[in-house]
């Protein structure tokens, strides 16, 4: 659900408002149980989400804002230290690649409905890998007047798939069913369950301040570190320790090394980052 909204920029000028929805996950496995909420402000200026998620014994709460006129970056907003961090797009989308997706699907029709007032194509969608396997299952319903299936594909930044859901978005399009999911229900090969659905649409102006970062908070360094300012729970602070034990050991273990070796880890870690 994070990755929804990372790239949007300028294709948000198809739909003007608060968009809320919920998501859903299940499977074999405690570790998959969980879920939570996302209400995204969407306008012409940019997206403002703030995303309330529960995974696993640990909850998270974080606000991600874009600009469209920084197209590149994000921030990550922590309202209760009142700072924010950058975060690169630009990075992110080089590190999942900007080949073309290359899976083949079928779309079969299973009918229509009406979701929240919009007429929406019912589908159910295979995903054949391009090694042969089988793939994910998607049961979508698809709204064509709020916005196509490929400006919604454009909101994501999914490693392995930078530059979108192209065999996806034509074989929609091809079967009459294009348009923004209002609900889907992904189904994955280890039987892992993704529900995601919008469950208010509240089509609006709103005032430019709602995309700008406070005048009061200040920048803070570290793109993981920064996010992981809004984990909270038993399974936060586990992982919190983890990394702080792992930060001690490598300076107690950089106090040992020779000059030359520090010097050499040094530059390691610099270029890590």
């Amino acid at each position: 659900m994070f990755a929804l909204f990372l790239s949007a920029g300028s294709v948000l000028a198809q739909f003007e408002g608060v968009m809320e929805m919920k998501t859903t996950t299940s499977g074999q496995g405690a570790e998959f149980g969980g879920g939570g909420t996302m209400v995204a402000a969407v306008s012409k200026a940019g997206t403002r989400c703030e995303m309330n998620m529960q995974m696993g014994g640990m909850g998270m709460k974080m606000v991600v804002l874009q600009k469209t006129d920084t197209p590149d970056l994000a921030y990550h907003i922590n309202d209760a230290q009142k700072t924010y961090t950058e975060i690169n797009l630009a990075k992110m989308r080089e590190k999942a690649g900007t080949g073309a997706d290359e899976s083949k699907y079928t779309v079969e029709k299973l009918g229509q409905e009406t979701i929240l007032g919009y007429k929406t194509v019912h589908v159910l969608v295979k995903e054949q890998t391009t090694d042969n396997a089988t793939g994910k299952t998607t049961e979508m319903w698809t709204a064509k007047d709020l916005m196509d299936y490929a400006t919604f594909s454009k909101w994501q930044v999914r490693r392995g798939k930078g530059a979108g859901d192209e065999g996806l978005a034509k074989a929609l399009k091809d079967a009459g069913a294009d348009g923004l999911p209002l609900k889907s229900i992904m189904t994955m090969p280890g039987g892992v369950k993704v529900t995601m659905e919008v469950v208010k649409l509240d089509k609006k102006s709103l005032p430019a301040s709602t995309f700008e970062i406070p005048a009061d908070y200040t920048k803070s360094e570290g793109e993981m570190m920064g996010m992981m300012g809004g984990m909270t729970g038993p399974g936060a602070d586990a992982g919190m320790k983890k990394v702080d034990d792992a930060r001690q050991k490598m300076q107690e273990a950089m106090k040992n090394m020779s000059p030359e070796q520090r010097e050499m880890i040094e530059k390691m870690m610099k270029q890590r980052q």
